[in-house]
């Protein structure tokens, strides 16, 4: 698995993982140990469903699809920047 951290956050240490599972690319809320190991604790949430929250936690993030939809999702939201 290929996990790439980006601050987005320096005084809390937090930012978004970049990570690749299966053959699909997410962002994933995260955070960085403040310890030398620099450990990456991601960020967990329990979605809703049917209005009610989950039992099951699951991490914080946003699916991209393949490396090509990736690409294609993450250049759309430059573009949007005007990039």
């Amino acid at each position: 698995m290929m996990q790439v951290f980006h601050v987005t956050d320096r005084l809390q240490g937090s930012g978004i993982v970049l990570q690749e599972y299966n053959g699909k690319f997410e962002l994933v809320a995260a955070a960085k140990s403040r310890k030398t190991d620099g450990t990456l604790w991601l960020k967990w949430c329990y979605p809703q469903r049917d209005r009610k929250p989950s039992e099951k936690a699951i991490p914080w993030k946003l699916e991209l699809g393949n490396a090509t939809e990736a690409a294609a999702a993450l250049k759309f939201f430059l573009n949007q920047l005007g990039h």
